[in-house]
């Protein structure tokens, strides 16, 4: 659906100012300073490079004296619904230990962690990791200089790279397969300081999405969980179910509704057909609802080998048949 453009405005001015701060802190040397108090032999440091803004974070190369390099990385203030920074931080931490300790895949090492309660800078959240030296495979899959960005990959890559880049991505979506889970939810938090126990219900990027995008909160009862995925998945479509109803400019007329109504409808009556019986209480998995191409770091340009799985934020435990669908 439709953004609400009074929320989206709203954002883009809290985004603007929280990025102005970000540069003050650099500016004022506050950044660094914060930094190098994480460094097990308080040395400093200085930013190397300008900050990566992603769609949900913006991150900045920190490099030591020592030559060590940490990638300093924070929610969008406007982004990111304030409420549910500490969580996402918290829950892409686990994730990341889940992965690096129960598989080969290359991920960074957390350094430091914290919620914005711990932070002395006052921008929010924040990780702080090992930066992985490559190059980010979106970047090389898509057609350099195109006056429209794409997720469609560039027509002239071989067939040859493209069975090496997508050989490695299927290694690492069988070896998250393999992680078994008893019950769909959030992914506890780690050991660290937190702001309040992590809820059963996950904070997925579609109810995060409506929420801060469509200003309706479709999450329900978190302190509620789901034992089958026929529950978890009618769960979502009762998301559509609350956006259509709640968000003010949901549809554009009488015959837009009428047909998002139909929609839903369908959508509703088809979710036994989705799911067989018998695994309607199997293993559940490890989903990250952002997890793509464009999630990995590889050596070069001439060298595709995977050296990073980066970005796991909206990750929980999820129904099996969600990671075994088809992108």
């Amino acid at each position: 659906m439709d953004i609400n453009a009074l929320l989206d405005h709203i954002h883009v001015v809290q985004d603007q100012l929280w990025v102005d701060k970000v540069n003050e802190a650099h500016i004022t040397g506050r950044l660094c300073q914060w930094v190098s108090t994480f460094h097990p032999h308080n040395l400093p440091c200085v930013l190397d490079g300008t900050f990566h803004h992603g769609a949900f974070n913006a991150g900045m190369k920190m490099v030591f004296t020592d030559s060590t390099a940490w990638m300093v990385r924070f929610p969008r203030f406007g982004m990111v619904c304030e409420d549910h920074a500490d969580e996402k931080v918290a829950i892409e931490v686990s994730a990341l230990n889940i992965i690096r300790n129960r598989t080969t895949i290359p991920v960074p090492t957390v350094q430091a962690w914290g919620p914005a309660a711990s932070n002395k800078l006052g921008l929010g959240p924040f990780i702080i990791m090992d930066f992985i030296n490559g190059v980010s495979l979106s970047s090389l899959l898509q057609k350099p200089n195109a006056e429209q960005p794409s997720r469609v990959i560039r027509d002239d890559i071989s067939d040859s790279d493209i069975e090496v880049i997508y050989t490695q991505l299927a290694n690492f979506l069988l070896q998250l397969f393999d992680l078994d889970f008893d019950q769909i939810g959030s992914i506890p938090s780690p050991e660290a300081e937190t702001q309040s126990p992590t809820p059963p219900r996950p904070l997925a990027f579609k109810a995060q999405t409506i929420l801060q995008n469509g200003g309706v909160d479709t999450f329900g009862d978190r302190t509620k969980g789901f034992t089958t995925t026929t529950e978890y998945f009618q769960y979502v479509v009762g998301q559509d179910w609350k956006q259509l109803v709640y968000q003010p400019n949901s549809t554009v007329g009488f015959y837009d509704a009428q047909n998002k109504y139909v929609a839903f409808k369908v959508l509703e009556s088809l979710i036994p057909e989705f799911i067989n019986a018998k695994y309607d209480r199997c293993k559940f998995k490890l989903i990250c609802d952002d997890l793509g191409l464009a999630n990995l770091i590889v050596r070069g340009t001439e060298d595709l080998t995977v050296v990073g799985l980066v970005d796991l934020e909206w990750s929980y435990i999820g129904p099996a048949q969600l990671f075994g669908s088809a992108p």
